[in-house]
Formats: structure tokens, sequence, C-alpha cells
């Protein structure tokens, strides 16, 4: 039985069929905390369906309602309704730790192929720069998984910069990772011409810190640009990217363009890997 019936049957006495019609029927797991988001006509019961929820799932220590994520620092708005009142946990992807407090930073488990996909990417020796970090999502498997030589992990988030630093530590890669704390855009100077791979993990915009990417860049280097985009508009993304490589003295060739994962109706999160060459 589903998970959405399985809530239904326990409820079945307590919402009437308007509301019951009205539950989740999906959710996220990290760790032992699961996050789920409720329709408007629900939000009053959201303490009985996460009661409801950890009976279901006993593993589940705690249930949380996923309220809204604020972009620049991509902080979640997340509320106990269930279990025990903690928002800090420990979650096991790929052979990789991440100790993450779900109110402080989001963990998209939709990434996990992509990761994977990147992972085998990387060649021996590589030095890469990790412009937006969070607790590690993308720089603890690089730093675990590959023979890259370096990896700078850069977050403007300070209270997910301290996670990463955790997360280096129980994954036993200090020596590879160098975090630097700020907007990235703030250690071109440092990071000038540094980079064999740079991961651009951000969704909003992304296109604004390209020029600093470029910047970072070495000849031949690779780019792997995250965006959420609607599917029809790629042309005019690939277009602006084009003209801001031209602009920063660069060539861009577009070697692949794949989906992540859905966003909302019509919204893709898409990742475009672009090699840089330079004038």
């Amino acid at each position: 039985m589903s998970f959405y019936l399985k809530l239904r049957e326990r409820l079945k006495d307590i919402l009437n069929e308007n509301e019951l019609n009205l539950l989740p029927r999906s959710y996220q797991i990290v760790g032992k905390i699961l996050l789920l988001k409720l329709k408007p006509g629900i939000l009053k019961h959201k303490k009985i369906i996460g009661t409801a929820i950890i009976e279901i799932l006993p593993y589940i220590k705690t249930a949380c309602l996923q309220k809204q994520i604020f972009d620049k620092e991509r902080k979640p708005d997340v509320e106990v309704i269930a279990g025990k009142e903690s928002f800090i946990t420990l979650h096991r992807e790929n052979g990789c730790l991440f100790e993450i407090d779900v109110s402080k930073s989001m963990f998209s488990k939709g990434n996990k192929a992509e990761k994977v996909r990147l992972a085998s990417l990387i060649k021996p020796g590589e030095t890469v720069i990790d412009m937006f970090a969070g607790i590690g999502y993308w720089t603890i498997p690089v730093a675990k998984t590959t023979k890259a030589k370096k990896i700078f992990a850069i977050d403007i988030n300070d209270e997910a910069a301290d996670f990463l630093e955790k997360n280096v530590l129980l994954n036993n890669v200090s020596m590879k990772v160098d975090i630097l704390k700020g907007d990235c855009r703030n250690f071109i100077d440092l990071l000038e011409n540094a980079a064999d791979r740079i991961i651009m993990g951000y969704l909003f915009g992304t296109e604004k810190f390209l020029p600093a990417a470029l910047k970072m860049a070495k000849g031949g280097c690779t780019i792997h640009f995250h965006r959420n985009v609607e599917m029809e508009k790629i042309e005019i993304l690939k277009k602006n990217i084009a003209e801001t490589a031209e602009k920063s003295g660069c060539e861009i060739e577009f070697i692949h363009i794949g989906k992540v994962k859905s966003y909302a109706p019509k919204i893709w999160h898409i990742v475009m890997d672009l090699k840089v060459q330079k004038r």
C-alpha cells in the first residue's frame, strides 16, 4: 500500500473526504527527518498529519512542514509538526556523510544522479572550485570519490559553511578541501586562472556569477552551470551565456545540457557543461 493510502487509512475517521483528498502523496527524507508540504486546506491538521506519518514510518524521528526557501542564501523555512524537536540529522548518500540542519540548509536528493555523473568526469590532479558549496553537496562527493587534487569550497551562508567544515572532517577529506566563507565573487583575485573545473550549483540567476567563474577558469576548464529555467527559454539562456563569455574574452562550447530534476510546473533544474577557451 502506498504512503498516501496508508495515510488516508490512518486519518479516515478524523478528516473529511475533501481533506483526505488533499493529503500529501510525496515527501523527502533527510537522515531521520521527513520534510513535506501541505495544501492550505489541511494546514490546520498539520500536527495530526505529522503524528500519523511517524506512526506509519517508525524510522522517522521528526516530521517537518516545509514552507519556503529564501533564494540568496537558500535557507529553508521549516516547522516541526511531530516527533523530536530537532532540525539536525546525519544523512548518508553514495558513501558520503552529511550532517545538516534542515532549518538552515536545503538538501536535494534529486541531485543524486548528477553528483555521480559529475564525479565520473573528474580527472586525477584537477583543481575544482565549488562556487556555492553549501554543506558540501558537491564538494564532499568530489573530494571523497575522485582523484581531484584540490577543491576550493565557497559559500556565503556562514551556517552552511560551518556544517561544511564538520562534513569535511566526517568524511576525512580535510587535506583536499579549502573552505572560503563569503560571496564567491570576492575570491576572484585569489583564484584567478586556478580551476580545471568549476561547479556553479546555484539555481537563481546563475549567469550573474559567470564573469567571476570565467576569471577563475583556466583555458580548457569545464564549468558545470546549474539553473532553473523553462525549457523553451534555454536558447535565450545559451545566447546570454555566450555573450557574457565574449565580453570576458572567452569562447564557450556547450558540451552537455541535461535535466537534473523538475523544480516547478514547466520549470526544470538543468545543468550545462561549458568548455572554456580563453583568447
